[in-house]
C-alpha cells in the first residue's frame, strides 16, 4: 500500500500497489521524507502462507510498474538494504539482502543491481551462519 498524506488538507489516500503479502518496505534512505521513483519490498510466504519462491520487488512509483529479483525454491531473502554507490539520492544504489537457503540452513549475503534488480547478482557472499528469516539491517558507510 502506499499513502500519501496532504499535510495542508489533513488528508489521507491509499493506494494498493500490489495483491502479494510483501514485507519490509523501502526506499532509498537518502530520499526519506523527499518523493522517491522507487520502493521496494520483499515476498517471503504464498497468501495461504506456504512457503514459496522469494522475490525482491521493485515498485515504479511513477508509471505504476513493477519488476522482481526471483530467487531459486527455499531460498527466502531478507530486506533489502541500500549502499550507494555515489552521492546522488535515488541514484546508482546497490540492493544488499541476505537469503537464507533452507536446503542448507545457511545465508547468503547477495547484492543486487537496484537499477535492474531482474538482472543477476552482482555477488554473493557465502556466510559462515544461518542469518534469521526476519533480520533488520542498515548500510553505514566508513566514516573517516
Amino acid at each position: 500500500m502506499r499513502w500519501t498524506i496532504g499535510l495542508a488538507t489533513r488528508t489521507v489516500h491509499e493506494e494498493r500497489l500490489d495483491d502479494r503479502r510483501t514485507e519490509f518496505p523501502r526506499i532509498d534512505d537518502r530520499l526519506a521524507g523527499v518523493p522517491a521513483r522507487y520502493g521496494y519490498a520483499t515476498t517471503l510466504k504464498s497468501p495461504d502462507g506456504h512457503d514459496c519462491t522469494g522475490a525482491i520487488h521493485r515498485y515504479d512509483l511513477r508509471s505504476s510498474t513493477t519488476v522482481s529479483h526471483t530467487f531459486a525454491a527455499g531460498r527466502t531473502p531478507g530486506e533489502p538494504t541500500f549502499a550507494p554507490a555515489d552521492t546522488v539520492p535515488g541514484r546508482s544504489v546497490w540492493l544488499m539482502t541476505h537469503v537464507y537457503d533452507a536446503t542448507t540452513d545457511r545465508s547468503d549475503l547477495v547484492m543486487l543491481d537496484a537499477d535492474d534488480p531482474t538482472a543477476p547478482r552482482t555477488a554473493t557472499i557465502h556466510l559462515p551462519r544461518r542469518v534469521p528469516v526476519g533480520f533488520h539491517g542498515n548500510w553505514l558507510p566508513d566514516q573517516p
